[in-house]
């Protein structure tokens, strides 16, 4: 039996909706210019410096050791700046790693300056995330992370049409000229994120958005070793997401140019449209887990994605490569999405951000080895192919991992 939770001690619109309006402007940032811009930026970086297959996959990596490091200070930094502040800061430290890129042409440098982006990354996804188990009950909290998470899309789309039209100036690349205009954009995206998070439901006199539930909670039923063999088996689905999903979208740019034969405009229209596409995916599969359950939504993320890339690894002309990217763009934060509300339905709100910075931990390290090991691959290979391949079989079994998971939703 469900009943209603009262939506607010005022009238007018709930300010979980402000809060996530604010989390997805983040995450414009955070993801969409931090992380993924660099995949547009890619093949005119090593034009310009020389770059090779493995050296672009190793300043991939240096963005995930970021990331990993940010996820392993979350847990001290977060309980005592609080959402709002984190973000903030990350904004700006983001901001000022970009703007250093811009002015550096040196390997090393960069790598060091995209490891500040990463910890940045991971300063604003974790806290913008995490927060919507306080203001989100389990009834719409799929809802709530995918709305989050449309934000990456917006920032795909800017680089997509900003980039390929990217010119030198005044002595600096076409490629630093995007890092000054993505540094500026997240500048005013950590003012705007100042002025309208808030950490907790109680800061404006509010209680959590959502259907509250009469009898025990879900994380009622997960106790001692339970939680923690679930929260193993997710950190292993996550971190396979992790590795796939980073190897396609930092590399299926240069794919499309390289061996497809795509010009830069036509490759950066491409980009666009998976990120117009992605804006919904979070939303699309959180309803879904919302509906049947957080064990069959993952299954059926993974079963999108795997299709995905077994097209572009397999496909030899542009129907499946087109193929491929409207299928990843239906799903591509869909596993993000999912594992964010389960952290809350599972873990309990008090417990989200720390259950959320161990399976993003996970999630970083595949992160981190995908980009690499595909790299690599395709240095002796000459293309991507054969990663795109192993990345569907990794997706299928994915979905095997899925549906053996032990939640307390199995039923459902």
């Amino acid at each position: 039996m469900r009943a209603t939770t009262p939506l607010s001690t005022k009238p007018g619109l709930h300010y979980a909706w402000v809060v996530a309006f604010a989390g997805a402007s983040a995450m414009i940032c955070g993801l969409g210019l931090a992380r993924f811009a660099f995949g547009m930026m890619l093949p005119s970086m090593s034009t310009s410096l020389g770059l090779s297959y493995g050296q672009g996959g190793v300043l991939g990596f240096a963005n995930m050791v970021g990331y990993l490091v940010a996820v392993l200070l979350a847990p001290i930094i977060l309980p005592r700046l609080g959402t709002r502040l984190t973000v903030t800061f990350s904004l700006i430290l983001i901001a000022l790693s970009m703007f250093g890129m811009a002015l550096t042409q040196s390997f090393a440098t960069l790598c060091a300056l995209y490891i500040i982006t990463g910890i940045g990354s991971g300063g604003v996804v974790l806290p913008s995330m995490s927060v919507m188990s306080h203001w989100f009950l389990p009834s719409h909290r799929g809802l709530a992370a995918g709305l989050v998470m449309s934000g990456p899309g917006f920032g795909i789309i800017l680089s997509g049409f900003v980039v390929p039209r990217l010119v030198p100036t005044v002595g600096l690349q076409s490629w630093q000229v995007g890092w000054i205009i993505f540094a500026a954009i997240s500048t005013a995206i950590a003012m705007l994120a100042f002025a309208l998070l808030r950490n907790h439901p109680v800061q404006k006199a509010q209680e959590p958005f959502g259907r509250a539930q009469d009898h025990s909670t879900a994380r009622d039923a997960l106790i001692g070793r339970a939680k923690l063999s679930l929260l193993m088996s997710m950190g292993l689905i996550f971190a396979i997401y992790g590795a796939v999903y980073m190897l396609y979208v930092t590399f299926i740019v240069t794919s499309m140019v390289d061996a497809y034969g795509l010009n830069p405009t036509a490759a950066g229209t491409a980009w666009s449209s998976f990120g117009f596409l992605s804006i919904f995916s979070g939303v699309l599969f959180g309803v879904i887990s919302d509906r049947v359950g957080r064990r069959r939504g993952l299954a059926m993320a993974f079963a999108v994605l795997a299709l995905s890339f077994l097209l572009v690894g397999t496909g030899t002309d542009v129907t499946a490569l087109y193929l491929s990217i409207l299928l990843f763009g239906l799903a591509a934060w869909s596993i993000p999405v999912i594992m964010a509300a389960s952290a809350g339905d599972f873990f309990g709100t008090a417990g989200a951000a720390n259950a959320l910075a161990a399976l993003t931990f996970a999630f970083s390290g595949g992160q981190a080895a995908g980009p690499v090991i595909a790299g690599f691959f395709a240095e002796r290979s000459g293309d991507f192919g054969a990663s795109y391949v192993i990345s569907g079989i990794a997706a299928a079994l994915a979905i095997a991992m899925s549906l053996r998971l032990k939640t307390p939703d199995r039923g459902s």
